[in-house]
């Protein structure tokens, strides 16, 4: 989810810091064998944690979208895709507290703050938001109310409440993280499940230590940096859950090596422009390779649009030309609304759309499996219009599911590979030396 609104330096640059030109990544096409010397386990500094997926279908109650004038509703919101809801988003477990309560989380990329206990009455999907887990600041000998409050908005929903101090345990070691600030919704619209948000914090965004910047303070990782696969949707991958590895890579879920890109904008630009910082990268190509037939690019060699990766959005949103073209293609049809549909029959057919990035230094393809968004009953185009006017191009889940992406707030910069998963697990620590090691070391085991 894109965070609107919140109440209360280049690439080469580091490339040339970190690596010397001559210190140039060697060809590891003759080694398949190609084994971990990361060295003694027992003194790893990461913290992993399964992200859930879950299918959302939402109910279409007016509740969601209240009439009240006194309540401020987000003015950017994409009307056709508001009955969708949010099909399948990817969920973290927390537990917030003393005694510890458990609690589900939207994971999300596109925004930097923890919100929890959304309205279920007024939510999209009521049933869901009931399963989710309640925090209740009442039961906790270690909640603090801070006497601050806050709105926030998103691209589909609105939260306004207070904020508190507790203590929140995350990972599979449930890690203790005191005095995490989070905030408890008062009111909330359509939101059905609370966000937690892993994007920049005290560096750009904050005042106060985020999720990332306590795991920094405490120790327990080295560097703001984390990685996240969340996993293929195809009928024959390896159904394995998601994760996200907080301080280090798994190379067991992605071949060869991390293409960097740098985060475009860059920060301190971003601030000026849009007030907040996220994960914004430059798209340099986009087409499709329908099923025995060569790739078609749509995209000239000098395009290139700022597309933010954002977990929390189900789709991609892209120029309404590029879109209208790949829906042709996949024979889409478009209601009244502006929202394509597909034949849920494609998601079977072996094609890919193409994603590229560095003037074709990587380029992501996503399997039909992954790429059109099931809802069980109707099947709906991955990719759909950004909205008339307004410049927010967004790598959505309907990318995602086809990346090994590493979030790199120390370098700013995001790294790439194609999600490739095998049986095993082998997590690579980083260290402050982050840059060298994602360029040279970290290479993905995975033939």
């Amino acid at each position: 989810m894109i965070l609107r609104s919140l109440s209360l330096s280049g690439l080469f640059a580091w490339l040339v810091a970190s690596f010397p030109p001559s210190e140039s990544r060697p060809d590891l096409t003759d080694r398949p064998n190609w084994v971990s010397d990361r060295g003694d386990r027992n003194s790893s500094r990461h913290i992993t944690a399964t992200i859930q997926k879950q299918k959302v279908a939402l109910a279409n109650s007016s509740d969601a979208y209240p009439s009240d004038s006194s309540r401020s509703i987000p003015g950017w919101q994409r009307e056709g895709l508001a009955s969708f809801g949010a099909g399948t988003v990817y969920m973290l477990d927390l537990e917030i507290g003393t005694p510890q309560q458990r609690i589900s989380l939207i994971l999300d990329t596109g925004s930097f703050t923890t919100l929890v206990d959304p309205d279920c009455a007024r939510a999209a999907d009521t049933g869901a938001c009931e399963k989710y887990g309640f925090y209740n600041t009442t039961t906790s000998s270690t909640s603090q109310a801070l006497n601050v409050y806050f709105a926030a908005q998103f691209g589909t929903g609105y939260m306004e409440g207070a904020w508190y101090n507790d203590t929140v345990y995350i990972g599979q070691d449930k890690l203790p993280l005191p005095r995490s600030r989070v905030g408890v919704s008062s009111w909330s619209t359509y939101l059905w499940a609370g966000i937690i948000g892993v994007s920049y914090g005290m560096r750009w965004n904050t005042p106060y230590p985020t999720l990332l910047d306590l795991l920094i303070q405490l120790g327990y990782i080295e560097v703001p940096i984390f990685s996240l696969y969340v996993g293929t949707l195809a009928a024959d991958s390896m159904n394995q859950p998601g994760h996200i590895v907080f301080g280090g890579v798994n190379r067991w879920k992605f071949r060869g090596y991390l293409e960097p890109i740098e985060i475009w904008p860059n920060p301190s630009d971003q601030k000026e422009l849009y007030t907040q910082v996220g994960y914004w990268v430059n798209l340099t190509s986009f087409g499709y390779t329908q099923p025995g037939q060569p790739e078609v690019t749509l995209t000239e060699g000098e395009f290139a649009r700022s597309m933010l990766i954002d977990t929390g959005s189900t789709f991609t949103y892209l120029d309404a030309d590029l879109v209208s073209i790949v829906a042709k293609a996949f024979n889409a049809w478009i209601d009244e609304t502006g929202v394509y549909y597909v034949n849920c029959a494609l998601r079977s057919q072996d094609g890919y759309v193409n994603f590229g990035f560095n003037q074709g230094n990587m380029v992501i393809r996503v399997s039909y499996a992954d790429f059109i968004v099931d809802f069980d009953t109707y099947c709906a185009l991955g990719v759909q219009p950004a909205d008339l006017g307004v410049a927010t191009w967004v790598l959505g889940n309907s990318f995602i599911r086809a990346a090994y992406i590493v979030f790199d707030q120390m370098n700013d910069a995001i790294w790439l590979a194609q999600y490739m998963p095998c049986d095993s697990d082998d997590i690579s620590d980083l260290t402050s030396n982050a840059g060298q090691e994602l360029w040279l070391d970290m290479t993905g085991l995975c033939w």
